[in-house]
């Protein structure tokens, strides 16, 4: 009895190490695609046709499906964005289809750990649009990509046999683009007065001069860039102007926790 526990034992070892991984019916894939400043990436598995019927057959109509094979399909977007005419926010999502022979109905669901379509649930959709599907030329592996490409939008496009449906989606790259300007700008008015602080500090007050002038080009109203500025010029020597600048950063709105403060610093200028 032993020696067969063992060769059990020993069979079950040999099996694990000559394991080998397969071809998969349904490879698994995916698709990255930027448009404007959004990162979308889709990943899905490709079933093929292999000789079958596919919608209103292997595919029922009028019934949701997983789209595609194995577990559900993960579509990702790194900022907000429209789809299909919705506002969805950004996130990672399941996207589901109810296909049919005049419409299909395209879903963006937030159930995106279910296997296939098992356990789905409509109260959970974040969108569902209607689109028409097309005649295409025929593809046998369930494809999923992204086309007429522009800096605001493109197109989701599903493809499958000799059926095409495809999802208007468009992001709002202006405003993205305004905020990465303004944020550049600020880290740049920080920089440029950090620098300048650190020149004077340094006793190099030429270069120290040069860079808080920068930083006020790109920040002449707040107090406190200003503030630095009557600091640099009386390390330099420029008691005068020092104060002048000092008074004029005051007056610009410095908090009063400060203000108390560097007042008293400028009498003894």
């Amino acid at each position: 009895m032993k020696k067969i526990l063992l060769g059990a034992v020993t069979l079950c070892l040999w099996l694990d190490a000559v394991a080998q991984e397969l071809p998969q019916p349904s490879p698994s894939a995916s698709v990255s695609q930027r448009i404007g400043l959004t990162d979308f990436k889709v990943e899905y598995s490709r079933p093929a046709v292999r000789g079958r019927s596919i919608f209103g057959d292997l595919v029922p109509f009028n019934q949701v499906w997983r789209t595609g094979a194995n577990a559900a399909v993960q579509f990702n977007a790194s900022t907000d964005f429209i789809f299909g005419g919705e506002a969805v926010k950004a996130g990672n999502y399941a996207l589901f289809t109810i296909p049919n022979e005049n419409t299909w109905t395209i879903i963006l669901s937030n159930q995106t750990d279910l296997w296939g379509n098992s356990g789905y649930t409509k109260e959970r959709d974040v969108a569902r649009i209607e689109a028409t599907p097309s005649s295409s030329t025929f593809t046998e592996s369930f494809s999923i990509g992204f086309g007429d490409l522009s800096t605001s939008g493109g197109n989701l496009v599903l493809e499958w046999a000799d059926v095409a449906v495809s999802v208007a989606i468009g992001v709002d790259a202006d405003a993205a683009s305004s905020k990465n300007i303004e944020t550049a700008l600020s880290q740049a008015k920080r920089a440029y007065r950090n620098a300048a602080d650190f020149y004077s500090k340094q006793g190099n007050h030429e270069k120290a001069i040069a860079a808080i002038e920068t930083a006020l080009m790109l920040d002449p109203d707040y107090w406190y860039t200003n503030w630095i500025k009557a600091k640099i010029l009386f390390a330099a020597g420029n008691s005068k102007a020092a104060l002048k600048q000092g008074k004029k950063a005051m007056d610009m709105g410095a908090p009063d926790s400060y203000r108390a403060r560097y007042e008293k610093e400028m009498k003894g200028w």
